[in-house]
């Protein structure tokens, strides 16, 4: 019985035991994937299921050999084949899909999403300054300190002011604020003078408290508002080409796939987005599609939220705090095109609550709502809503907005009732515009309130144009009819820019009847060291005001001078103020004056080579001192710099294997930015044999206990390196050994006499 079951065996396997193995060149969607393991069995051609990659779920007819299932080529199910049995070559053609999905992000870089935590470090900005008023006694004198201190993710700022008059002086406390951030969930808690974000129709009352927050500008390339996202095949290899408008924005190598092009984020308004896939055949695929880009929307999924508790701060104080108050603001997106949230706040007193709503409309626009509810301890509550409806797209835009509120929405103040907001208002806008032709635009409004004063109908026209680049043409014309009057207005303005920062401004409008005219020059101080400054004439309805402002930036700080003439009914006033401002800064160990830093700052540090420009994206903002240090200050908070040190500024006898780098700010800290550099130790000198003969052509290792470097010898035995400091060397060959000096120089090659090779016994 046994030998009859070992019969049977045989004969089930014997195909496979008779086959003849051989290797076959494929090609896989054009891509040639090498010799693979085939068969060659009963007049059929079998191909090793491994060098299918999986698409042997779709095939029949396999057999066993050595280990492995092999599958008839004729037979292979959701494949295009052609087979060459002469040059026993296969190519293959499977569907997209068989290859997997692959995602490309089309607005930026993963590599790094957030900024990394950094050591400790510090500045304290100051601002001293004197002004003298021609109406007062005396001059006054102002010191406006700031301290920041910064490690990792904990920041602590504090704002100060101290005014000292001839009559009186005054220390204020202008904000402190601790906070600690997590930027892998983009969540800040903060402990301080915090002024909440309540969102449309909010209360936003300033407190000292706690609070906690979704901040997305921590990972500056986050986008959190729905973004285009396109999916294309690709079955052979291909070259993507991603258009905005027109213009190219990216360029991507693709390999046999599916493909989702995600993340493609612009400004607001309807955009036209067109993928254009190329394969190596030259066949051409084009994936066009308009999307409308809206910031007002969260993507699907995504919530931002504000959560505040703590004392109100009295307004117009700065250490008066009175009452509990509270303020919560959240938002959440339901879908890519339905974003719905609340409001809550209030203090003893008073009370708002509130819910809001943001509509995508696909190609057409975005729709926004909000409504509150008002509670107050002494009058009656009231209630508000507003509309509000925006397309934009590159040459047409429309606008919508009615606001209604009750008379008791806010609370009522007996010194302002003529202040007092309206019932009711509503505006429609439209512009349209070509870069050749301009911009025009008109707006029609409509307010009723509980005055004459408060109830108008409001027309407005505007056009724009720029004839030429450096050119700028503004003018508008408005007409608000009252139930009694009509007030007519506008103005017309040419702003023409210079080379190098300048500009002039002027401009001139009509109002009550009377034309008021007005001209600014202007010349923008530099990024980094430099003048600034601004003359300006403006005629006012009672007289004209002449002002002058200058600012020197120099590498410790910055000087600003200012003076203001006005003259009015016979009456003249003069003001004057000069200041200095600076800042002492440390990190890592360094300490600099600087100018001014407003947010974060960074370090740079070039070896020991002194004066050497740095720039900031392109532009000089610091320059090295004697120990190769630059301090570049004000750079904005959670946002990539692009860092580089100026070439041709640098020592001939200096390289650096890198003279630019991208480096992403955190929330007010500092970065440290090295640029290696190494001195070029330029030698050439002669290997010879003892017999005097050059070593020619030889492979040499030189060393010494620091350094160890491997070079070749030319015909003539003479070699040459930019990579040998001073001092003695060992070097060896296959068959022989010496020692070489290289002695102090300062010329540009330091030619060495010639060294002797002994024979390796």
């Amino acid at each position: 019985m046994q030998i009859l079951n070992t019969l049977f065996f045989l004969a089930l396997i014997s195909p496979a035991l008779a086959a003849d193995p051989l290797v076959v060149a494929l090609t896989l969607n054009g891509v040639a994937q090498g010799d693979v393991p085939a068969l060659y069995d009963n007049d059929e051609y079998w191909i090793a299921g491994s060098a299918l990659h999986g698409l042997e779920e779709d095939t029949q007819n396999a057999i066993w050999f050595e280990g492995e299932n092999y599958y008839a080529i004729s037979s292979l199910k959701g494949l295009h084949s052609r087979f060459d049995p002469a040059q026993l070559s296969l190519e293959l053609t499977a569907d997209a899909r068989y290859f997997g999905e692959t995602e490309i992000m089309l607005s930026h870089d993963p590599s790094q999403l957030y900024a990394a935590p950094t050591a400790l470090s510090w500045y304290l900005n100051y601002q001293l300054s004197l002004r003298k008023q021609s109406q007062t006694q005396g001059v006054d004198f102002q010191f406006n300190p700031t301290l920041n201190i910064n490690r990792g993710y904990v920041n602590f700022r504090s704002e100060q002011s101290y005014n000292h008059q001839p009559d009186q002086s005054e220390w204020r406390r202008i904000n402190t604020l601790l906070t600690y951030d997590v930027p892998q969930s983009m969540l800040r808690l903060s402990v301080g003078d915090l002024i909440p974000t309540t969102g449309p129709l909010g209360q936003s009352q300033a407190m000292a408290g706690i609070g906690v927050a979704r901040v997305f500008a921590m990972q500056p390339n986050f986008n959190a508002s729905p973004s285009a996202q396109f999916q294309a095949p690709v079955t052979q290899p291909s070259t993507a080409d991603i258009y905005l408008n027109g213009q190219q924005i990216s360029s991507q190598n693709l390999q046999p796939g599916v493909y989702n092009f995600n993340d493609l984020s612009y400004y607001t308004g309807l955009q036209d987005v067109e993928i254009v896939i190329r394969d190596s055949s030259g066949h051409t695929q084009r994936y066009r599609t308009p999307y409308y880009f809206d910031d007002s929307l969260l993507k699907a999924g995504l919530s931002e939220f504000n959560y505040n508790v703590g004392v109100a701060r009295q307004n117009g104080s700065f250490n008066d705090y009175q009452g509990l108050t509270y303020s919560g603001y959240q938002r959440f997106g339901f879908t890519d095109w339905l974003t719905l949230g609340g409001q809550a706040s209030g203090q003893s007193d008073q009370h708002r609550i509130g819910l809001l709503a943001n509509i995508g409309l696909g190609t057409y626009g975005t729709l926004g709502s909000a409504a509150s509810w008002a509670k107050h301890a002494e009058q009656s509550g009231g209630s508000a809503q507003v509309l509000q409806y925006r397309f934009v797209n590159q040459a047409f835009s429309i606008s919508a907005n009615a606001r209604r509120q009750t008379p008791y929405f806010l609370p009522k103040n007996d010194l302002f009732t003529e202040l007092s907001a309206p019932d009711w208002s509503s505006d429609i806008g439209i512009s349209w515009g070509q870069p050749v032709f301009g911009n025009i635009s008109l707006n029609i409004g409509r307010q009723m309130g509980q005055n004459e004063q408060q109830t108008f109908t409001r027309y407005q026209i505007g056009y724009a144009i720029s004839p030429i680049r450096s050119l700028a043409i503004n003018a508008q014309l408005q007409s608000q009819h009252a139930a009694k009057q009509r007030k007519i207005s506008g103005f017309l303005t040419l702003s023409w820019s210079f080379d190098q920062g300048g500009s002039l401004y002027m401009s001139s409008r009509y109002q009550d009847g009377q034309t008021l005219n007005s001209s600014n020059l202007n010349q923008s101080a530099p990024l980094g060291q430099g003048w600034g400054y601004n003359l300006g004439v403006q005629q006012q309805e009672q007289g004209t005001d002449y002002s002058a402002w200058l600012q020197s930036k120099h590498a410790q700080g910055q000087f600003e001078l200012s003076l203001l003439q006005s003259n009015r009914l016979n009456q003249h006033v003069n003001n004057g103020q000069i200041s200095w401002s600076s800042a002492l800064a440390y990190s890592e160990g360094y300490y600099g004056f600087t100018r001014p830093i407003n947010q974060s700052f960074a370090i740079a540090q070039l070896a020991d080579i002194p004066g050497v420009p740095v720039l900031k994206n392109g532009s000089p903002i610091g320059m090295t001192n004697t120990q190769g240090i630059a301090f570049l200050p004000d750079l904005a908070n959670n946002g990539w710099h692009q860092i580089s040190v100026d070439q041709a500024e640098i020592p001939l006898h200096y390289s650096l294997p890198q003279l630019r780098k991208d480096i992403l700010s955190g929330n007010f800290n500092a970065q440290k930015v090295v640029f290696p550099a190494r001195i070029i130790a330029a030698v050439s000198g002669q290997l010879q044999q003892p017999n005097g003969q050059a070593l020619a052509n030889q492979r040499v290792t030189i060393r010494n206990a620091n350094h160890t470097i491997d070079l070749q010898t030319a015909l003539d035995g003479y070699f040459y390196t930019e990579d040998l400091a001073p001092g003695i060397y060992s070097f060896h060959t296959e068959r022989c050994t010496g020692t070489l000096e290289v002695p102090q120089s300062q010329a540009i090659v330091n030619e060495i006499p010639p060294s002797i090779c002994k024979e390796l016994p």
